[in-house]
Order: C-alpha cells, then structure tokens, then sequence
C-alpha cells in the first residue's frame, strides 16, 4: 500500500490523552507542515495559534463548555497542546483552505507518533463575548475566524478505527 495512504489508515481521532507535552520541535515540524497544505489561488491567508500549555488548553475547553453548554467535563479530551487554524473573515476560501491545513497537520502528527483529535466547537463560538478574549490572548487575530482547531498530544489508549461507509465513490470515464 502507498505511503501516504497507509498513513491515513492508521491515523485516528484520540478522545485520552495523557499529560506528557509535545516538544516544541515536534510542534514546530507539525506547523510547518500546515503551511504546505494547499490553498484556493495560494492566497495563505490561515494563522496558526498553538498553545503549548496544558492548564490554557484546559481554560479554553472550559469556557468552551460554558459557551456551549457541555457540561463541567468537557476538556478537549484531556490534550495538552492544542493548534487553533483561523482564517481572514469572509474569505471565500477560508473552510476549505483552513480544513486542508488541518488534515495536513494531523498527518504530520501522526507521522511523529502523536495522536490527535479535530475539534470543531470553536468554530461557531469565533465571536462569543465569552470566547473571543481567549482567541486572542492565545493568538487569534482580531478579524479572523476560527476554522477549527486540533487537540495534541499521546494518546492515553488506543483508539479503534470507526467504520467507512460504502458507495462514496464513482469514478466515471
């Protein structure tokens, strides 16, 4: 099998993690690689805010809890590290732009012997008064919007691969 295609076999979405930190030169590789996805007419317009400190990541997941309504045991799954990818506000390419670098980056992770997991509920809280303080002491620049982020770290258990639905392909020639 490919390489690459393997690689994104193997690749799951963690929910425990343990404490130990990502080392900043892994941080770094996994940053980079998101600069290298693709992006619509190469425009670049993503920021990549990484926090590295595991009581911040925590701050933010609570208030992402109260913002939402999650309940006091939400905690991005526990993860230390955790990469926010935002985006120009009203970019027409901002979600598939800031989706790739996202994909990119978990690959990357993956290929480092890290385990991740895609986190989403940032994204409609972008502009919560609650919320929005925390973007931006973490690095969000005021006019961007939160496309997603990714909780980082090792896995504290293995996680096991959910199943792929069938007939999502046709090929026409």
């Amino acid at each position: 099998m490919n390489e690459v295609l393997s690689a994104i076999h193997a690749r799951r979405s963690t929910r425990a993690f343990t404490s130990q930190q990502v080392s900043r030169e892994d941080l770094e590789t996994i940053l980079e690689a998101g600069l290298w996805a693709p992006t619509g007419m190469g425009k670049q317009l993503w920021h990549f805010s990484a926090i590295r400190n595991a009581d911040k990541c925590l701050e933010l997941a609570r208030a992402v809890a109260e913002a939402d309504n999650r309940g006091p045991a939400y905690n991005f799954y526990g993860a230390p590290c955790h990469i926010i990818v935002s985006y120009k506000r009203d970019e027409i390419h901002a979600f598939p732009d800031g989706s790739a670098a996202i994909q990119t980056m978990l690959l990357a992770a993956h290929s480092l012997g890290l385990a991740t997991c895609w986190i989403n509920q940032l994204r409609p809280l972008t502009d919560d008064p609650t919320i929005r303080p925390l973007l931006t002491r973490y690095g969000v620049p005021e006019d961007y919007i939160v496309i997603g982020s990714i909780a980082l770290g090792y896995a504290a258990k293995e996680s096991t691969p959910a199943p792929r639905k069938e007939n999502l392909i046709t090929i026409t020639e």
